[in-house]
């Protein structure tokens, strides 16, 4: 892996007087052989405290010298390694973790001012004196979810989480809890789609309070646009002013789902807003998007006349996988529902530029790259969002290179991850690989339930049961952990609401000459908890099977379950085709046969 450079606050510090390692084998070896604990700081280069632990706490003559004399200081990059982060985090960011020589915790916290880490430190020098003969090498096997043995998911327990928003519901500002207040996207999409399943006024009320609320508050910039990470207040006033890329991409993609589902044109001009400043601001040259752009208090909140004559917040270019995926995913969706001139090539290019950039056909995924040096593969978050990015990327284009790949990255998913159930977080990696508690795989509930979405979703489109009982079946083992996560669940709760909705495919059928692309376009940006777009052009062995004649053409063909409309040569005739799907004398089940295996889904 790529030794990485270490990265200090902005501003002035001594932090680099600190002899920081790289998280390694050569680090624990020296732990044991010089019989030292292990000071481990986990930081982001957005991270306002992580900066401001620079500036004080490791710029303190008396805590350099005393971390160089007596521990072994490592400092690790959450965004670059959110294996170590997920393991040793301590509650944010900062991570201060005291840790063995063996790697497990013996204690830590998150920021901790000058004073208050001279007593820490007193506190580790003495329970050290005491205990450095007697500490184990033995690490503390993880907590590892209690998987059910059902087949399929409690509906139950979907009932259950959205009645734990209900309750954490913050009716005076919107949101969950008091504070701090973080935006949570997941929860409202969920929110959003079970208010299509049920009509339950309710659930869209919350999420139009929330939504309303954030895009109206500081924890939004008014002027250049993006979302701050979260407010440090219950009424959205007072923002960490971080505005990271994986957040901005879900939360625009939330507000496009809420322009889809409740009509309001505020929420596409928020999420054009927002698309505008990502583009403008985090993308470079090859069509990627950096990961953040900094916390600066002092240029956010400058009028909008002052921050012209200062220099922007630093921006870190690094590459993220998840992260750009999770962008590309936005871009696409903002092409069909804003401008499919500005978004569509860009998402594109981007897609195009990631699996060239990331893939790789020995190691799988790349998580970073920095400065054209991608490391770290094989982690499952890297795989579930690229996999959707990539079955968007096929139903916005038909082109069947997009779900070919989501197929590659599948089957190495299951050649590497897959748990017999569940999938783990990480390839099992060689010993000189596993320090301290990697050397024991996770089975994340958000990244599990994006799988099973994942699968839910190519079975859709390929008319594939195994697929969707494979999403099925991995939703169903994860329900007790969901329950016991509560609002935490919601990404599993979006899933299994996604698997309980009927199908709907919309079935494109055009030739080389005849491109059915205005259809396909308009129909990505069509909203329904489960649906597939394909397309089967004239001549290709799904359309010899399908029955379907060859004129009209272009035509799609929308059918939900074994019922289906009239076919569709216009776009504007789209909603009317939906509509007859919703009222029986409308149905043409009897004539029209989308595709092979329809009647068993």
């Amino acid at each position: 892996m790529l030794e990485p450079l270490f990265r200090f606050s902005p501003r002035p510090n001594r932090a680099h007087e600190i002899q920081w390692r790289s998280w390694g084998q050569d680090v624990f070896d020296e732990a044991h052989k010089q019989n030292k604990p292990i000071l481990l700081a986990i930081s982001a280069v957005w991270c306002h405290w992580c900066h401001v632990m620079d500036e004080t706490t490791y710029s303190d003559p008396r805590i350099i010298q005393r971390i160089n004399d007596s521990l072994l200081p490592v400092r690790v990059d959450n965004d670059q390694r959110p294996d170590i982060n997920s393991r040793y985090n301590m509650g944010g960011w900062p991570t201060t973790a005291i840790l063995t020589p063996a790697g497990e915790i013996i204690t830590g916290s998150t920021y901790i001012p000058p004073d208050q880490m001279n007593e820490l430190l007193d506190q580790v020098d003495e329970y050290w004196r005491n205990n450095k003969d007697t500490a184990t090498d033995q690490l503390t096997e993880p907590t590892m979810p209690t998987l059910s043995d059902t087949s399929s998911p409690d509906q139950a327990v979907l009932d259950e989480i959205i009645e734990a928003i209900r309750e954490q519901f913050d009716r005076a500002y919107g949101g969950l809890g008091v504070m701090p207040k973080f935006p949570q996207p997941e929860v409202w999409e969920l929110l959003l789609s079970h208010f299509t399943a049920t009509g339950d006024g309710s659930l869209a009320g919350m999420t139009v309070r929330t939504l309303d609320a954030m895009a109206g508050s500081n924890v939004y910039d008014q002027v250049a646009g993006g979302f701050f990470r979260y407010s440090t207040t219950r009424e959205w006033t007072i923002p960490h002013f971080e505005k990271m890329l994986e957040d901005n991409a879900d939360l625009a993609h939330l507000y496009l789902r809420a322009f889809q589902t409740l009509g309001d044109e505020t929420y596409r001009q928020i999420a054009d807003h927002l698309l505008n400043w990502a583009n403008s601001t985090l993308m470079g040259n090859d069509g990627l998007w950096g990961g953040s752009q900094d916390a600066d208090e002092e240029y956010y909140r400058l009028p909008e006349e002052e921050r012209t004559k200062r220099k922007d917040p630093f921006v870190d270019a690094t590459i993220y996988t998840h992260a750009n995926a999770l962008m590309i995913q936005s871009q696409l969706l903002a092409a069909s529902l804003i401008n499919p001139n500005q978004y569509g090539p860009m998402a594109l290019t981007a897609l195009e530029a990631l699996w060239d950039r990331m893939w790789d056909d020995h190691q799988g995924l790349y998580h970073v790259d920095v400065n054209e040096h991608p490391s770290l593969p094989g982690l499952l978050v890297d795989v579930a969002y690229f996999g959707h990015a990539l079955l968007d990327g096929y139903e916005y284009t038909g082109d069947p290179l997009f779900l070919e790949r989501s197929h590659t990255l599948l089957e190495w998913a299951d050649a590497h991850l897959f748990s017999g159930r569940v999938y783990w977080d990480q390839v099992d990696r060689p010993a000189e690989d596993t320090q301290g508690r990697l050397k024991h795989r996770q089975q994340p509930l958000k990244e599990n339930a994006t799988m099973a979405r994942l699968w839910v979703r190519l079975g859709t489109i390929e008319n594939d049961r195994d697929e969707v009982e494979k999403g099925q079946v991995i939703l169903a083992a994860l329900a007790g952990f969901a329950k016991e996560q509560g609002v935490f669940g919601a990404s599993w709760a979006l899933a299994t609401d996604m698997l309980e909705a009927p199908e709907l495919t919309a079935t494109i059928i055009d030739s080389p000459s005849r491109s059915g692309s205005d259809l396909r376009r308009a129909m990505f940006g069509v909203f329904d908890r489960r649906r597939g777009i394909r397309s089967w052009p004239v001549g290709t062995p799904e359309f010899e099977a399908s029955g379907l004649p060859e004129i009209p053409l272009p035509a799609l063909y929308i059918c939900r379950g074994t019922a289906c409309a009239q076919p569709v040569t216009e776009p504007e005739h789209i909603i009317e085709a939906l509509q007859s799907l919703i009222f029986p004398e409308g149905l043409q089940s009897e004539t029209l046969n989308p595709g092979p295996n329809q009647s068993e889904s």
